[in-house]
């Protein structure tokens, strides 16, 4: 396994749960701002040391954010988590998925990404194989 297993930043937790998932806990009652995002962008780099893992983002129900956070683009292409890995958010809330969505059509992502209010549906579809592509 890995020597950092979980980190803790002042806006979420990531705790690599497995080889192939980290989950990145938002925290309750923290205004999450650039600076924070920064935060969780290298520790998932770390946890992922540029192999394929997938990222559970679980969002408290009521998140506060500052508003520059939705125009903030991360400069590098994976997150350090290998090409082919998704990212599912559990919102937990209507207005977070409608913001999340809203964000992630702005700032789409080079892999696939899945939006849902339930964590059960975030990790069913994880839980998911993707597709082998075809050859031809």
């Amino acid at each position: 396994m890995h020597s950092h297993e979980l980190i803790d930043t002042r806006s979420a937790t990531l705790e690599r749960v497995s080889s192939e998932l980290i989950e990145l806990r938002f925290k309750p009652d923290v205004k999450l701002d650039v600076e924070g995002v920064s935060e969780i962008a290298n520790a998932k780099k770390v946890l992922c040391s540029g192999k394929r893992t997938d990222i559970l983002a679980i969002l408290p129900p009521e998140m506060d954010f500052e508003l520059n956070v939705l125009a903030f683009e991360l400069p590098q292409k994976d997150g350090g988590c290998g090409e082919d890995h998704r990212m599912a958010f559990a919102t937990q809330s209507s207005f977070n998925e409608r913001i999340t969505s809203i964000y992630l059509r702005y700032h789409p992502r080079p892999y696939p990404t899945a939006v849902f209010v339930s964590e059960e549906d975030a990790r069913t579809w994880l839980a998911t194989e993707l597709p082998v592509p075809s050859a031809s």
